[in-house]
């Protein structure tokens, strides 16, 4: 546009409103032609429903879950025994297998093709720009993939898609093709992290005791792919609970075992109860508190999908519990000790546990405040 043609700012600069556009992620989203499902929760990932999509030659589903602006979700369902289109993007994506069995091959140009075998559970994320290629090995049941990935952020970074899924970029400080790439073994850091590539079960992942966050609670973290996404893995105790806490948004917890429910709340608001059960997935809202409580008769297990990899930190809304120091950030703080909390929280969960038939473990806080 010339400088003659562009519009002068009027005298009051009030006259004329600006109308802010949604972000481009959500405008790219809506192009691909699947469902979009806005929404708190997710009940059931198994369930969720889907739409062809192009794109990758499967049938899938965009999941937008509440305040998760940098970190988003999609679902891939590929038909019995498909082979789906050949991908690679400038985004991260770690793909948690919610139903099936079938390989991804991963192709970068001059290093060693690859291939992945993955079943129900298993968790892998193939390295960023590599190309990859899904396939479904069995012959009767179709195949179910979540990929946790940062796409909002990386699309609304560049506004341009075409570069986004056609840069031909190899980021071979992350990935040579290496024989060992994707062997499944972890490679020990310390406080809990690991690095690893590949899980065949996360139901099995061996976790590590972390009693902060309440009795009997235990925590695995793992450094995927040399990405600036992470994930964890924790577990707690029939007849507990874990401690409240809060952090930056897009986290996405996936429920793996057992039955509960989880409370979600604002400072000084009323929270929300999420129910959750095997396949349940949500994400705790910027810097909200929220609290896990199992109510089944076997240990709770989750899995957690978020950026902010301690291997590769990138830091990008707030803190992480495992920043601050005796739960205690720049912001408040992180996390709610036992003794600190709603008597009311204790009394509900056992209340719920009497009537579960379910033996209450943990014992009644000792209130600060009595």
């Amino acid at each position: 546009m010339s400088k003659a043609s562009r519009p002068a700012a009027p005298n009051d600069p009030e006259a004329q409103v600006f109308k802010r556009p949604p972000q481009y992620y959500n405008v790219w989203q809506r192009g691909e032609g699947i469902p979009v499902h806005e929404t708190f929760h997710v009940e059931s990932l198994q369930d969720v429903g889907v739409g062809p999509w192009k794109r990758f030659g499967a049938n899938g589903c965009f999941i937008n879950l509440t305040d998760s602006f940098l970190v988003g979700a999609f679902v891939l369902e590929i038909p019995p025994g498909k082979t789906l289109n050949p991908m690679h993007h400038l985004f991260e994506g770690t793909t948690y297998v919610v139903a099936g069995a079938g390989e991804t091959v991963i192709e970068q140009k001059g290093s060693p093709t690859r291939k992945v075998t993955w079943a129900e559970r298993s968790l892998f994320a193939p390295p960023l720009n590599t190309t990859y290629q899904h396939r479904n090995t069995d012959s009767d049941r179709p195949a179910r993939l979540l990929v946790v990935n940062n796409a909002p952020l990386v699309l609304s970074l560049y506004h341009d898609d075409d570069f986004v899924f056609g840069s031909d970029y190899m980021f071979r400080c992350r990935y040579e093709g290496e024989d060992n790439y994707f062997d499944g073994i972890p490679e020990y850091l310390g406080s809990r992290l690991s690095r690893v590539n590949y899980i065949r079960d996360v139901g099995t992942y061996e976790l590590y005791n972390w009693e902060m966050r309440g009795k009997g609670a235990k925590t695995a973290f793992m450094s995927l792919s040399s990405g600036t996404l992470a994930a964890h893995i924790s577990s707690f105790e029939v007849g507990t609970y874990k401690k409240a806490h809060r952090h930056g948004a897009g986290a996405h917890v996936v429920m793996l075992d057992g039955e509960g429910y989880s409370l979600l709340w604002k400072e000084g608001d009323r929270p929300t109860r999420v129910n959750w059960r095997a396949g349940t997935m949500f994400a705790p809202p910027e810097w909200w508190y929220h609290q896990h409580f199992n109510t089944g008769k076997e240990p709770a297990r989750y899995l957690a999908i978020r950026n902010n990899n301690p291997e590769h930190p990138l830091r990008l809304g707030m803190p992480r519990i495992r920043d601050s120091g005796e739960g205690m950030t720049q912001f408040g703080k992180a996390q709610i000790d036992f003794s600190e909390e709603d008597p009311a929280i204790f009394a509900e969960y056992a209340a719920e546990l009497t009537a579960k038939g379910v033996e209450l473990r943990q014992a009644r806080p000792v209130y600060r405040s009595a």
